[in-house]
């Protein structure tokens, strides 16, 4: 399955199940600390956010070197839990199909092309080593895994949809 379209799945099937979550559970915060389902989500908009710049710039600077975020202070900045759940799902779902357009017009060869210029042992959910070889494709995957790993707690059911790990 290309990228593309497992990205739709996962984000046309979750849809659906995340609106069923009762607003009060879905803005429980276990501690104040800890991300309620519905900051995770926004977690993840951000996430779409930096990585629809990472895809894009892969091409044009020639390496796979991209700056990281501090993930917790980007959620508190962008107050997930203030807003309605209807706004945090619908805004990551149309971040996420509108990533899922980028990703579907990228070069195949672009994807495959292998690199150990890059800093992915920093920035991925699943870190390739700083001297071994990566591509882009790995880090659409990784992704894809990492948007996984977050529904997983956000929905009791969650059923994965990609193989990657």
């Amino acid at each position: 399955m290309k990228y593309a379209d497992l990205l739709i799945e996962i984000i046309t099937t979750a849809v659906p199940k995340i609106k069923q979550i009762p607003t009060e559970l879905f803005k429980y915060k276990p501690r104040p600390e800890k991300w309620s389902k519905q900051e995770l989500l926004g977690h993840l908009i951000d996430s779409a956010y930096n990585n629809h710049q990472r895809f894009l710039r892969a091409e044009q600077q020639g390496n796979l070197i991209f700056q990281g975020y501090d993930q917790d202070q980007w959620v508190i900045k962008n107050d997930y839990q203030a807003r309605t759940p209807e706004e945090v799902i619908s805004l990551w779902k149309s971040t996420n199909i509108h990533l899922a357009y980028l990703i579907r017009n990228l070069p195949k060869e672009l994807l495959e092309q292998q690199t150990n210029e890059h800093n992915f042992h920093q920035i991925g959910m699943s870190p390739v080593q700083a001297n071994d070889r990566s591509s882009l494709g790995h880090l659409i995957r990784d992704y894809i895994y990492h948007i996984e790993y977050h529904l997983n707690q956000i929905l009791d059911d969650y059923e994965w949809k990609s193989a990657y790990f």
